[in-house]
C-alpha cells in the first residue's frame, strides 16, 4: 500500500466528472485514456509519487528535477499550482484530518511537512541519508521512511519511524543494504515487506519488534522495485525493472507462486482488491492483470504511457493517474485513465 493511499483512506469520495458513457472503460478495453493535462513548464527531470486528498479534491505529484510539488483538481484535472520548498521530492503522503502533506525530500535529506493548502513548510525533519520510499501504518499512524545509505556507510540503510500525529521519532530499523525500494504492511501478522534491490532480495520486518527477522531470496528476482499486497489471499506482488517480470509470492513463506512478463522499468504497482486487478506502471508502459484465483493471473491490457513510470489508482473513482515527461512525448503531461469496474 502506498503512503498516499493509506493516509487518505478516511477521506470522503467525490463524484468524478469524466465518468460518462463516452469515456467509460469496458471489459474489451479495461484501461482507457480519457484526458491528458499538458505541463509545458516541466521541461526536464522525472516524476515520482503521489498523494490523494478526496475530501478536498486534490492530487499531489512530486516532480524531482523540477524541484516542486504539483497540485491538480481530481474532478477536472486542472493544474492548480506548482511549488513547495523542496529539492528532490520522492514519496508523498497526506494526513487528511490535519491537511498536512508529507514529502520525502532526497535532495535535502529530510522529511518535510507542508501545508496542504498552499505548500508552505510546517516542519523539517533531517536525516543523514537521502529519504526516498515510504509506507504508512494506519494502525499506529506511523510513517516508515527509507533513508538511503550515507556516503560514509554505503551499505547501511535505515528505515525511520515517524509519528504523523506529533512528528516525533519512534525508532529506527537498520538494514545492511545500499538500496531499499517499496514497502507494504501485512496488518494481520504485523510484518512489513521491503525490497532490498541492491541484493535482489526481500526483507521481512517484525513491526512488533521493529527488527528485520528474515530475508527471502527468490530465484530470478533482480532489480525488484515496485511492490503490492493482497491481504485476503496472502500474496505479495513484486516487479523487476529489467527484465520486466511480475513475481507472485506466498506472503507467509516467500515461495514463488507464479511469474509473468510485464513492461520494463516498473516503478509503481497497485493491487485493487475490489476488481482483483494488478496495475504495473513502467517506462515501457502500463501492464494490467486479472486475478483468476490466488495462484493464477492473466494479462488484460498493455498501454503506452509515453514513458510514465509512476501511477496512483483511486478506486472510488475508477481512475488511474500517470504522469510523463517530454522524453517520449512532445511535452510533459498528466494522463488520466478510466479503469473498468
Amino acid at each position: 500500500m502506498k503512503l498516499s493511499q493509506a493516509l487518505s483512506g478516511t477521506a470522503v469520495a467525490l463524484t468524478f466528472l469524466f465518468g460518462t458513457a463516452a469515456h467509460a472503460a469496458t471489459p474489451d478495453e479495461p484501461v482507457k485514456l480519457i484526458k491528458t493535462i499538458p505541463l509545458p513548464d516541466i521541461t526536464d527531470g522525472d516524476f515520482d509519487h503521489f498523494a490523494v486528498d478526496l475530501k478536498r479534491n486534490r492530487l499531489y505529484v512530486s516532480v524531482e528535477n523540477h524541484h516542486s510539488i504539483d497540485v491538480f483538481n481530481l474532478k477536472t484535472g486542472e493544474h492548480l499550482m506548482s511549488g513547495g520548498p523542496v529539492t528532490t521530492p520522492h514519496s508523498l503522503g497526506i494526513n487528511v484530518a490535519k491537511n498536512e502533506l508529507f514529502v520525502a525530500d532526497g535532495g535535502d535529506h529530510a522529511l518535510k511537512v507542508l501545508d496542504g493548502k498552499d505548500l508552505h513548510l510546517i516542519r523539517r525533519i533531517g536525516f543523514d541519508g537521502a529519504p526516498d520510499s515510504a509506507s504508512y501504518d494506519p494502525k499506529t499512524r506511523y510513517v516508515y521512511l527509507v533513508a538511503s545509505a550515507p556516503d560514509d556507510h554505503p551499505t547501511h540503510s535505515i528505515i525511520h519511524i515517524i509519528s504523523t500525529e506529533d512528528l516525533s521519532n519512534k525508532g529506527e530499523i537498520p538494514i545492511d543494504a545500499g538500496s531499499l525500494h517499496s514497502m507494504t504492511i501485512d496488518q494481520t501478522t504485523r510484518r512489513m515487506f521491503v525490497n532490498i534491490r541492491d541484493k535482489s532480495t526481500i526483507g521481512v520486518i517484525d513491526l512488533n519488534r521493529n527488527a528485520l527477522v528474515r530475508i527471502w531470496t527468490v530465484p530470478g528476482l533482480t532489480m525488484n522495485t515496485p511492490m503490492a499486497f493482497d491481504a485476503k489471499n496472502h500474496r505479495l506482488f513484486v516487479a523487476d525493472k529489467k527484465p520486466g517480470k511480475l513475481f507472485v509470492l506466498n506472503s507467509d513463506t516467500g515461495a514463488r507462486v507464479a511469474t509473468y512478463d510485464c513492461t520494463e522499468g516498473g516503478d509503481d504497482m497497485t493491487y485493487d482488491a475490489r476488481t482483483k486487478r494488478i496495475y504495473v506502471s513502467a517506462t515501457q508502459g502500463l501492464t494490467a492483470y486479472q486475478q483468476d484465483d490466488a495462484d493464477h493471473y492473466h494479462e488484460i491490457a498493455r498501454v503506452d504511457t509515453h514513458g510514465g513510470k509512476t501511477s496512483v489508482l483511486v478506486p472510488s473513482l475508477n481512475q488511474l493517474y500517470i504522469p510523463h515527461t517530454r522524453t517520449a512525448a512532445p511535452e510533459a503531461g498528466l494522463e488520466i485513465y478510466k479503469v473498468a469496474d
